[in-house]
């Protein structure tokens, strides 16, 4: 009978199936470095170098950095991926512990997972990555042995279906975005929308990114690109998709580049690059960062999180009608 270990390794492998992994950036096309494994691969490497030693390899540095970065994004993908590469190790020790004890092994086993996660919330801020996935073992293997001592168990696998749907977020370490516009005073949602987009339009025209932007609505409309903004949200929240194209919807942060060096991002945050090297050695950086073989590079989305920028949600017409004003009507 499957238990939460199958489970979780399940989930991940219909994730990726066999396409390649990216463990430093997420993304394939995005990443520097060319050659990705599959998963089984990866896992197997993964797995190897965690028991090894994981405080001295940069592919757990990098697999801790991406849980944290998709969990700001509301993304368990990562987090299961850590979960699924800690587990094995785990197997025999509950095995062990419900046949000695005489505890129920499927218990023991949702408990681990729990206690892990527990470990993953709590070392947010001021843990190095590199430590993260040995405090999630230690706390696996004391509940473990809790629960045999006391024959019973105090977690159930309802407990444990956070490991799907988990309120354990980065996001919840004080990283939030808000709004930099009000426009409370806009009582109608489709005008404040299209607002937003026209002057988000005319500051890009201003800072000379016209040509790119237009570049970029091309691919939109050709269908060579489709909108990021998913299905759901344009139903729910936004009514003028009734009479747009939903594709012409996008992200404002789809723009940007995914990832910008750590010196471009040290100059944003306002500190040196030094600094920055040190606060991410001692874990206290105050968002998670990809490791590419030597150096570091910085989801643009973790620092529009800092710098408190919304993300929001604009419209290909509503951003070139904003340039064509900025520019006097001259595109």
């Amino acid at each position: 009978m499957p238990d939460v270990f199958d489970e979780i390794e399940w989930h991940v492998r219909k994730i990726f199936a066999g396409d390649p992994v990216c463990v430093h950036v997420g993304n394939v096309e995005d990443c520097d470095i060319k050659r990705h494994p599959t998963y089984s691969k990866f896992r197997s490497e993964a797995i190897v170098a965690g028991v090894k030693s994981a405080p001295s390899s940069r592919l757990w540095e990098s697999l801790i950095a991406m849980g944290r970065l998709s969990d700001l994004d509301g993304d368990e993908t990562w987090r299961l991926v850590i979960l699924d590469c800690i587990v094995p190790c785990f197997r025999s020790v509950s095995t062990k512990i419900a046949r000695d004890f005489k505890a129920d092994r499927e218990e023991i086993r949702s408990a681990m997972v729990a206690a892990s996660l527990g470990v993953w919330a709590g070392t947010v801020m001021g843990v190095p990555p590199r430590h993260v996935r040995d405090r999630m073992v230690k706390a696996a293997f004391e509940v473990a042995f809790q629960c045999g001592k006391v024959a019973t168990s105090e977690y159930s696998m309802g407990d444990v279906e956070m490991f799907v749907h988990s309120d354990f977020s980065a996001q919840n370490s004080g990283l939030r975005a808000s709004s930099i516009i009000d426009f409370q005073s806009i009582r109608d949602l489709d005008v404040a929308e299209q607002v937003r987009g026209e002057r988000y339009g005319a500051m890009l025209q201003r800072l000379g990114y016209s040509d790119f932007v237009r570049g970029f609505h091309g691919e939109l409309r050709s269908g060579r690109r489709s909108g990021s903004v998913g299905q759901a949200v344009k139903s729910s929240r936004l009514s003028r998709s009734i009479n747009s194209n939903p594709n012409l919807y996008y992200y404002t942060s789809d723009l940007y580049p995914s990832f910008i060096g750590l010196r471009e991002a040290a100059e944003v945050m306002g500190i040196a690059e030094s600094a920055a090297h040190r606060l991410i050695r001692s874990g206290e950086f105050p968002f998670p960062v990809a490791r590419v073989g030597r150096s570091y590079k910085v989801s643009v989305k973790a620092i529009m999180h800092f710098k408190d920028i919304t993300d929001s949600i604009v419209h290909v017409d509503d951003i070139e009608n904003g340039a064509f004003h900025a520019s006097g009507g001259v595109r």
